[in-house]
């Protein structure tokens, strides 16, 4: 069976369900035709572990490809590592730089690596505005975590990283469905990967740029304004002492980002729509998920750094296999279960033991997640200078943090907003009143204790 996983970058649940504002015929479409887990989870709050946990099925203090490091070199095989064994046809499509070879390790196992580009030529908007602040924007890069130190040394990479801003993920889907075409024909078994990256910072508004047209009088004072909003965004800014934003720029942020997810979900559409008539969904598992969520001042954060709540955790995951009917899926999920559900996929192993047997499901009802901070931040709130923790069974909800243990009941705080002092004993005691094993539950406790104080160990059991 060939597989296709589609990870949109940066696409929280929040914006979809629960009465966010973006319109979304698409992900409704996928809701009543897949399998839609309503409850999935994020093991990390960023790119780089969210998908090493996808590639590999281990939390980040296993693979240890996160912010301290920016490295994978674990020796746990991926799952393109395995399907490669296995004869498949290995690819992985983005312009997403965390993918583009200058963080070791991320793409073993991939026998190739399309970056897909805009094909907008000449001058934009964007290039001007670097052209005008580089020395600021290159300043930026070097003091941010979310770049390889191979990138942040590159002065070609700031003019590269301008351009991948710039909306390509129409063509990005294009090339997509060329391959799947392409492999059908050879009768090849396939493995493709895409990270789509429109709905990503700085959140394009509309289908060929991050700027809206001017001959629009009501896109003046936008315009105008992004070259400034952003920066202030830079560096992790957000996370140090006095950071403020705007009520105003904070909106215009928000109205932008529901704007890309609008446009992702046509682009989807009409892909989805291609492949199904083509015939090229008869034998393939697609995966359509998101890798982390986004903040807009929840919590006082932005983007997408030093968080496990569940603006960042909480993310669509959609799973269209041809033997598996629809059906919507409230179980508590963690997105690193995609690696056992890839490989039994490609090996033709039985659905038993994955991601998509109840059974499975109601073996591992607590979603772990963790976060191993940037210690680069100048400044930096206490709060956000130390590793996380979180679990996650039914409607209960447990942060570890260095100043302790602080519990959520979801159902009646679903924002997060209400936290109160629980030892992790109190947590597990909760889960196992819901239903959750001894066994279980005593793991997710070890697991917990281990980040008391704000510093995460590596090894952990899953």
């Amino acid at each position: 069976m060939n597989v296709v996983m589609l990870v949109v970058d940066s696409l929280r649940a929040k914006s979809l369900w629960e009465g966010g504002s973006a319109k979304t015929p698409f992900f409704d479409r996928l809701r009543r035709e897949s399998v839609c887990f309503e409850r999935a989870y994020a093991t990390e709050c960023w790119t780089l572990p969210s998908h090493m946990s996808m590639f590999t099925g281990l939390l980040p203090s296993q693979h240890r490809a996160h912010f301290q490091t920016m490295q994978y070199a674990a020796s746990q095989p991926t799952a393109a590592e395995l399907l490669a064994r296995a004869g498949y046809r290995t690819e992985v499509i983005t312009r997403n730089s965390i993918f583009d070879g200058a963080v070791p390790g991320v793409t073993r196992g991939f026998h190739r690596n399309a970056t897909i580009l805009s094909p907008r030529r000449g001058l934009n908007p964007l290039s001007v505005m670097l052209a005008l602040s580089k020395p600021r924007f290159r300043r930026q890069i070097l003091s941010s975590g979310f770049f390889s130190a191979g990138q942040r040394m590159s002065r070609e990479f700031v003019g590269r990283f301008a351009r991948a801003t710039v909306p390509a993920d129409r063509e990005a889907l294009a090339h997509l469905l060329a391959r799947m075409e392409q492999l059908d024909r050879q009768r090849a078994p396939f493995f493709l990967f895409c990270n789509l990256y429109d709905v990503h910072v700085p959140y394009a508004p509309v289908e060929r740029s991050i700027f809206r047209p001017l001959r629009k009088p009501s896109s003046w004072s936008e315009t105008l304004r992004m070259p400034f909003v952003l920066p202030k965004l830079g560096g992790h800014a957000y996370l140090r002492e006095g950071f403020q934003l705007s009520e105003r720029s904070r909106q215009l942020l928000h109205a932008r980002y529901h704007a890309a997810i609008e446009l992702m979900d046509a682009k989807l559409g009409a892909f989805y729509e291609a492949a199904q008539s083509s015939g090229l969904l008869r034998d393939t598992l697609l995966i359509i998920a998101s890798d982390h969520g986004e903040a807009f001042g929840e919590h006082s954060l932005y983007l997408h750094d030093a968080s496990v709540y569940d603006v960042h955790l909480r993310v669509p995951l959609f799973v269209r296999h041809p033997a598996r009917a629809a059906e919507r899926v409230s179980d508590v999920v963690s997105l690193r279960h995609l690696f056992g559900l890839i490989r039994a996929a490609a090996s033709g192993s039985t659905l038993h033991d994955t991601i998509l047997d109840p059974e499975f499901r109601a073996a591992h009802p607590i979603a772990i997640a963790e976060h191993f901070h940037y210690p680069g931040v100048r400044n930096a709130r206490r709060e956000f200078r130390g590793d996380l923790a979180a679990a996650i069974a039914g409607n209960q909800k447990v942060i570890v943090r260095r100043d302790g243990a602080f519990g959520y009941d979801l159902a009646r705080d679903e924002a997060e907003r209400a936290p109160h002092p629980m030892g992790l004993e109190d947590f597990a005691a909760r889960c196992r009143a819901e239903g959750t094993t001894l066994s279980t539950a005593a793991k997710a406790l070890a697991h917990l204790q281990r980040f008391r104080g704000g510093t995460g160990a590596v090894g952990l059991a899953a």
